[in-house]
């Protein structure tokens, strides 16, 4: 490499620096160019979450791992146990911290509270009568006594807790529709694509839709599951990850995972 060397003269009190290389002054100055930005390291671009933690009608609790959920129970001030099919998870902080408390392989498609104990359930079977449909939890497999913190097998055969009940039974554990206060319900609202006056085909589940007619949606379309209320009749609708493409274009995706991560929407009062 040549040797550098340079001259200052003074004129009009200002400095003018001559290079006798001007060749080496330029590769100096784009190896030190090259050098930046290899420190630098590369840009990394990351997404937002779609679902937001908070809307003006709703809190949302999502999944700690990427599977759906499928059923819900607790309080969002106090307590909150989820089922991803074959976890189950509890958290005491709005869903800031999430504790896997038990997994098996049946799936379990709910959590419910029979008297002073939970129960997670293995069985959701659909029954149908004069146009009417339910959805309900079948089936007790595990049983807790401490608030979801640990669970142990359930082998004692309570009827309300196995098998399928009658239709018209109050001895039930039903997660669509929900009963609500007095008469009213909450039911999934299956919307069908191929027009207003069809009931089979491709559907979406845009939110709730109660007894009365009104008609709740969500912020953002997601694939629902289940309804739970708790002690305040605050509804949790319980669901897929938000869904970025229609269903009838035969393109399908998930917004911000693969799996379709769980989401809960809590609200905020009750909805009457």
């Amino acid at each position: 490499m040549k040797k550098l060397t340079f001259y200052v003269l003074l004129t009009d009190e200002k400095f003018i620096i001559m290079f006798n290389t001007m060749k080496t002054f330029l590769y100096c100055l784009a190896f030190v160019v090259v050098l930046s930005c290899k420190n630098e390291g590369p840009e990394i671009v990351t997404q937002p979450d779609t679902v937001l933690d908070e809307y003006q009608d709703w809190y949302t609790l999502k999944a700690p791992v990427d599977r759906q959920i499928a059923g819900v129970w607790g309080d969002y001030d106090k307590t909150v146990l989820i089922s991803t099919m074959f976890q189950i998870f509890r958290t005491t902080d709005h869903g800031k911290h999430w504790e896997q408390v038990y997994e098996q392989k049946t799936g379990m498609f709910g959590i419910v509270q029979f008297q002073d104990t939970l129960f997670t359930m293995n069985g959701l079977s659909t029954q149908s009568k004069m146009g009417d449909q339910q959805q309900i939890l079948t089936n007790a497999d595990n049983f807790s006594v401490d608030d979801g913190k640990t669970w142990h097998r359930y082998v004692a055969r309570n009827p309300i807790l196995g098998g399928i009940p009658e239709f018209e039974s109050k001895d039930k554990f039903r997660v669509n529709p929900i009963a609500g206060p007095g008469a009213l319900t909450y039911e999934i609202n299956r919307v069908f694509l191929d027009g207003p006056n069809a009931t089979t085909g491709v559907f979406e589940t845009p939110g709730v839709i109660t007894s009365t007619g009104r008609r709740i949606d969500l912020p953002q379309l997601h694939q629902l599951q289940s309804l739970f209320l708790d002690d305040q009749q605050r509804l949790y609708i319980t669901g897929s990850d938000a869904v970025c493409s229609n269903a009838k274009s035969g393109v399908f995706n998930f917004c911000n995972s693969k799996a379709g991560r769980g989401v809960v929407y809590i609200s905020k009062r009750p909805l009457l």
